[in-house]
């Protein structure tokens, strides 16, 4: 079973984030800060991460920057309702790291698990995961 590191300070947006993903048979973890992002990331096997930009105590940006810094193929979708800013403008920053997709919120569900049926697909889905440094 595939695991998706779900981080977004919105309870409303993770619970939906989590029902979508556990019924289409993923494994959840969920973050509502940048620090219990990275700090379950280390310490969990996560195979995908959904960050949003805006977060507390250490922003989604900084989140992506050190999990690819450990994991350079480590698949991160980033999302964002952009607070006052344009949302569009705020992901083209995410996509200075090549994070494998961004959607800005409302999120479209269905074409949310479609990239991530996709990504999953493309790895092969029985490719075992190599062990990363703690």
């Amino acid at each position: 079973m595939k695991t998706i590191l779900v981080v977004d300070d919105s309870a409303m947006i993770r619970e939906m984030l989590q029902d979508a993903l556990t019924g289409e048979g993923y494994a959840v973890i969920l973050a509502e800060d940048g620090e219990e992002a990275v700090r379950l990331w280390k310490s969990h096997e996560v195979d995908l991460s959904v960050v949003d930009i805006f977060l507390p105590r250490k922003g989604g940006l900084q989140v992506i920057s050190e999990v690819l810094k450990s994991d350079k193929k480590h698949k991160i979708i980033a999302i964002s309702g952009g607070e006052s800013f344009h949302p569009e403008t705020i992901l083209e920053l995410a996509n200075i790291f090549e994070v494998a997709a961004t959607f800005t919120k409302p999120i479209d569900l269905e074409r949310l698990l479609g990239v991530i049926r996709t990504l999953f697909a493309a790895e092969g889905a029985a490719a075992p995961q190599p062990s990363r440094p703690q």
